[in-house]
Protein backbone atom coordinates (compact mmCIF):
# COMPACT_ATOMS: atom_id res chain seq x y z
CA UNK A 1 0.00 0.00 0.00
CA UNK A 2 1.38 3.39 -0.98
CA UNK A 3 1.72 6.19 1.56
CA UNK A 4 -0.94 8.21 -0.22
CA UNK A 5 -3.33 5.23 -0.11
CA UNK A 6 -2.60 4.82 3.63
CA UNK A 7 -3.41 8.48 4.34
CA UNK A 8 -6.63 8.35 2.34
CA UNK A 9 -7.56 5.08 4.10
CA UNK A 10 -6.89 6.75 7.49
CA UNK A 11 -8.52 10.20 7.44
CA UNK A 12 -7.73 10.64 11.16
CA UNK A 13 -3.96 10.49 10.57
CA UNK A 14 -3.77 14.28 10.21
CA UNK A 15 -5.72 14.68 13.44
CA UNK A 16 -3.34 12.29 15.21
CA UNK A 17 -0.28 14.12 13.84
CA UNK A 18 -1.74 17.39 15.08
CA UNK A 19 -2.45 15.86 18.48
CA UNK A 20 1.14 14.59 18.75
CA UNK A 21 2.39 18.13 18.04
CA UNK A 22 0.13 19.57 20.73
CA UNK A 23 1.32 16.95 23.23
CA UNK A 24 4.97 17.80 22.48
CA UNK A 25 4.29 21.52 22.98
CA UNK A 26 2.54 20.87 26.30
CA UNK A 27 5.43 18.72 27.52
CA UNK A 28 7.87 21.48 26.48
CA UNK A 29 5.83 24.13 28.29
CA UNK A 30 5.71 22.04 31.46
CA UNK A 31 9.48 21.49 31.32
CA UNK A 32 10.08 25.22 30.80
CA UNK A 33 7.80 26.01 33.73
CA UNK A 34 9.71 23.59 35.94
CA UNK A 35 13.02 25.23 35.05
CA UNK A 36 11.61 28.72 35.56
CA UNK A 37 10.41 27.67 39.01
CA UNK A 38 14.02 26.99 39.99
CA UNK A 39 15.17 30.58 39.38
CA UNK A 40 16.05 32.54 42.52
CA UNK A 41 13.81 35.62 42.72
CA UNK A 42 14.07 36.75 46.34
CA UNK A 43 16.17 39.68 47.45
CA UNK A 44 18.43 37.53 49.60
CA UNK A 45 21.18 35.39 48.18
CA UNK A 46 21.08 31.63 48.71
CA UNK A 47 23.73 30.08 50.96
CA UNK A 48 25.94 28.82 48.13
CA UNK A 49 29.16 30.69 48.91
CA UNK A 50 28.47 33.39 46.31
CA UNK A 51 27.75 37.03 47.11
CA UNK A 52 25.34 39.45 45.52
CA UNK A 53 21.84 40.34 46.60
CA UNK A 54 19.25 42.29 44.64
CA UNK A 55 19.76 45.20 47.05
CA UNK A 56 23.53 45.22 46.43
CA UNK A 57 23.08 45.15 42.66
CA UNK A 58 20.51 47.95 42.82
CA UNK A 59 22.71 50.08 45.11
CA UNK A 60 25.77 49.73 42.89
CA UNK A 61 24.06 50.32 39.53
CA UNK A 62 24.17 54.15 39.48
CA UNK A 63 27.76 54.49 40.79
CA UNK A 64 28.93 51.79 38.35
CA UNK A 65 27.30 53.51 35.39
CA UNK A 66 28.73 56.91 36.42
CA UNK A 67 32.24 55.48 36.80
CA UNK A 68 31.93 53.52 33.54
CA UNK A 69 30.91 56.70 31.71
CA UNK A 70 34.11 58.41 32.87
CA UNK A 71 36.24 55.31 32.17
CA UNK A 72 34.91 54.78 28.63
CA UNK A 73 34.24 58.44 27.82
CA UNK A 74 30.71 57.39 26.87
CA UNK A 75 27.36 58.96 27.87
CA UNK A 76 26.03 57.42 31.10
CA UNK A 77 22.46 57.38 29.74
CA UNK A 78 23.59 55.02 26.96
CA UNK A 79 25.35 52.48 29.20
CA UNK A 80 23.38 49.28 29.74
CA UNK A 81 23.60 46.52 32.31
CA UNK A 82 24.43 43.38 30.34
CA UNK A 83 24.55 40.97 33.27
CA UNK A 84 24.45 40.67 37.07
CA UNK A 85 26.81 38.00 38.35
CA UNK A 86 27.08 36.65 41.88
CA UNK A 87 30.68 35.66 42.59
CA UNK A 88 32.72 34.42 45.53
CA UNK A 89 34.23 37.89 45.75
CA UNK A 90 30.97 39.82 45.69
CA UNK A 91 28.48 41.12 43.14
CA UNK A 92 29.71 41.96 39.65
CA UNK A 93 27.87 44.01 37.06
CA UNK A 94 28.76 43.58 33.39
CA UNK A 95 28.18 46.82 31.52
CA UNK A 96 27.90 47.61 27.82
CA UNK A 97 29.23 51.04 26.92
CA UNK A 98 28.65 51.28 23.17
CA UNK A 99 29.97 47.80 22.51
CA UNK A 100 32.80 48.06 25.02
CA UNK A 101 32.31 45.49 27.80
CA UNK A 102 33.18 46.69 31.28
CA UNK A 103 32.92 44.99 34.66
CA UNK A 104 32.05 46.71 37.91
CA UNK A 105 32.64 45.14 41.30
CA UNK A 106 31.50 46.20 44.74
CA UNK A 107 34.44 46.81 47.07
CA UNK A 108 34.36 45.86 50.79
CA UNK A 109 34.15 49.56 51.78
CA UNK A 110 31.01 50.04 49.62
CA UNK A 111 32.69 51.81 46.73
CA UNK A 112 32.73 50.39 43.19
CA UNK A 113 35.53 49.73 40.73
CA UNK A 114 35.07 49.64 36.95
CA UNK A 115 37.57 47.79 34.80
CA UNK A 116 37.83 46.29 31.35
CA UNK A 117 36.14 42.93 31.07
CA UNK A 118 39.46 41.52 29.87
CA UNK A 119 41.57 43.00 32.68
CA UNK A 120 41.66 39.86 34.80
Amino acid sequence: MKKQDFQSANPRKKEWDCMKSVIKMVIGAVALGAVAGCVETSGTAPADGLSGTEEQFNAMTAPCIDQAARYANYPARDINIADRIRTGGGPLLVLDAGGQRLSCRLEPNGSVTVFSEFAN
